[in-house]
């Protein structure tokens, strides 16, 4: 039966098909005929597809054919008509969602971004490569919830209904954790630095100052820290930097950066605290900015984030404390291979980005980075096309 089926996925037919023409040979086989299993059908035999005008649909407002049911409508044509072309490919679906509005301004500092990431030694090759960025330690926030409001769960057709209850749906209980990663370094022998610098949950713990039905006065209580610049500057004076000083690679004494957003709480590059601060631990580490409405350039927001997201979902937590230690379980167990992997997917995006002009008009580009890292192929950079190179050039002195 697995033979029939791989025919059938290779003929793109069904496994009835396959099955009715083996039995045909096989009978002829049987009566010593010659082999014949060719198409009896003459000419353009079978009912002819009907033209449902498909070509209009681009003449359709997208608001009118957000749903199935509204470009029938449009068309008028039968729903399950037009879910059938669907199956058929002649329809696609493409979940749309919203960007950052970029200025001129924004498009040419972010080609000045994926300028500065090429390693300048190669500048002058006929293709230039990308820098490692094993020096970048990317920081950012994230709130982590601990549901969400709609889930999907597959039961089997006697199985009850699973119920969900919250005390108000808007207020889901959540936590905003600091994290910061760095691309992860091998040997011949594996892994010699994971990346996984931390993550930080911004609470604390406060006695309660009154009894409820919930709990008495005095008990410790879980409770979200606003985050501000000053709160910024404490975390990361206490500990995102003692952590890099901990974990870096005591061979790598080059500059550290570490690239954070442009969020009005975050700590300016010349902050005294921070200065005095890297000061203490005898390395050289800087701040450096990304540019303006660019999540895009930050592998937390590309990947990691969306993944520590789905680890925490499946661990189901019930309370803050729950939350946070599932939060910091799925990021120390989160797959060094899988970071390394953004890093590279963050390089392949910088070069849609130079190739849209510094706009977000891009897909992500599949490279088959699994396959590659079987085959022992993963690149540790990726290199840009020289006229690509002289063309954003061109782009950013022409402004």
């Amino acid at each position: 039966m697995k033979d029939k089926e791989l025919v059938a996925e290779l003929l793109k037919t069904s496994v009835r098909t396959v099955e009715r023409i083996w039995k045909e040979a096989n009978e002829q086989i049987a009566r010593g005929e010659e082999v014949d299993v060719s198409n009896k059908k003459k000419g353009r035999s079978g009912r002819k597809r009907v033209d449902l005008g498909l070509s209009r649909i681009p003449t359709i407002p997208l608001n009118k054919r957000s749903t199935m049911r509204a470009l029938a409508l449009s068309l008028n044509v039968a729903y399950t008509t037009l879910q059938r072309r669907f199956k058929w490919g002649n329809i696609r679906r493409h979940t749309s969602s919203l960007k950052p509005y970029l200025k001129p301004a924004n498009k040419i500092d972010r080609l000045k971004f994926c300028i500065s990431m090429l390693d300048q030694g190669t500048l002058s090759n006929a293709m230039p490569t990308f820098n490692e960025m094993q020096n970048i330690v990317h920081i950012d926030e994230k709130w982590f919830d601990m549901t969400k409001k709609k889930r999907t769960y597959y039961l089997l057709p006697e199985e009850t209904d699973p119920e969900r209850s919250v005390q108000n749906k808007n207020s889901i209980g959540k936590v905003m954790f600091l994290c910061a990663v760095t691309r992860p370094r091998f040997d011949a022998d594996g892994v010699t630095f994971h990346g996984k610098i931390g993550v930080w949950a911004f609470v604390k713990e406060t006695a309660a100052a009154r009894n409820s039905k919930n709990r008495d006065r005095g008990t410790m209580e879980i409770k979200s820290v606003i985050v501000n610049r000053d709160v910024m500057r404490e975390y990361l004076c206490e500990k995102v930097i003692p952590a890099i000083e901990v974990q870096w690679p005591e061979d790598d004494e080059g500059i550290i950066y570490i690239q954070q957003d442009n969020a009005r709480t975050h700590v300016l590059p010349s902050d005294p605290a921070f200065l005095a601060a890297v000061a203490d631990t005898g390395l050289d580490i800087r701040l450096m900015q990304q540019p303006a409405n660019s999540p895009d350039m930050n592998v937390l927001d590309l990947g990691f984030f969306s993944s520590i997201q789905s680890l925490t979902l499946e661990s189901a937590p019930n309370t803050l404390k729950e939350l946070i230690e599932s939060v910091e379980e799925a990021f120390d167990n989160y797959d060094v291979d899988k970071l390394a992997k953004v890093f590279i997917t963050l390089q392949s995006i910088l070069v849609e980005v130079m190739k849209d002009e510094g706009g977000m008009g891009y897909k992500i580009p599949h490279l088959n980075k699994d396959r590659m890292q079987r085959e022992g192929r993963l690149p540790r950079a990726l290199r840009v096309d020289g006229e690509l190179y002289q063309k954003t050039l061109e782009i950013i002195a022409g402004h």
